[in-house]
């Protein structure tokens, strides 16, 4: 394994993760923690194939764009929310099968990582060091609790600052139309990956630089054959 990891030359001097779907799998969190704020709302809940497409966006964004509530309840809405996700949705996370061993050979290879996501950074610290994966990432970025909009472009812009990395030895790995455009505008190839909540059609369509199935897969295309 040893003469393997020294054979194998990264193409890029930081990789950089949305979180929900491509590090980790927090959908049964969110899920219900959506289900429990439309439930104070005295609402049904929508159908889970609306509530797939939550993840990605900006929350603000999604309560605005998605469900159609007005500026004036959509705190009420994220703060129900929130109730439930910060007493125990963190803890439904999952993180992805192959995920572990990708950080544990980026960081083996000498290659910065850092979270580049629209959830909120307590969130994502909570999830990665529940998991045992917070020694492997060097900077945790992600959005505040005030923010009503989080610009993915700027959160991987400040990624990269606290990495000390060019945009020309960064790439972004990430599994909505969010991160493509984020990266794009940041000025970095992006991998769009299909075992988290985007589809071919829409890393097609937005033009993701490369489309990996499997973590294994990232990390093919991460490293020099």
């Amino acid at each position: 394994m040893r003469r393997k990891m020294e054979n194998m030359k990264p193409r890029y001097k930081a990789v950089l993760f949305d979180f929900d779907g491509t590090l980790a799998d927090t959908s049964e969190g969110i899920f219900k923690s959506l289900q429990y704020a439309f439930e104070a709302d005295g609402k049904p809940s929508p159908p889970l194939s609306t509530l797939r497409k939550f993840i990605g966006p900006p929350i603000y964004d999604s309560f605005q764009t998605l469900f159609g509530y007005p500026d004036d309840k959509i705190g009420f809405m994220i703060e129900k929310y929130r109730e439930r996700y910060r007493a125990r949705g963190w803890r439904e996370a999952r993180v992805y099968d192959g995920i572990p061993q990708l950080l544990r050979t980026l960081r083996e290879s000498g290659v910065k990582t850092a979270t580049a996501s629209s959830k909120p950074i307590p969130y994502i610290e909570q999830i990665l060091r529940e998991q045992g994966l917070i020694q492997y990432v060097d900077y945790v970025g992600g959005a505040s609790f005030d923010e009503k909009s989080a610009d993915k472009a700027e959160i991987m812009r400040t990624a990269m600052r606290a990495l000390g990395v060019a945009s020309a030895d960064t790439v972004m790995v990430g599994d909505r139309l969010y991160d493509i455009c984020g990266a794009k505008a940041a000025g970095i190839p992006c991998i769009a990956v299909l075992y988290g909540f985007g589809s071919r059609a829409e890393f097609e369509e937005y033009g993701a630089d490369h489309i990996a199935e499997t973590p294994a897969d990232v990390q093919k295309l991460i490293f020099e054959d």
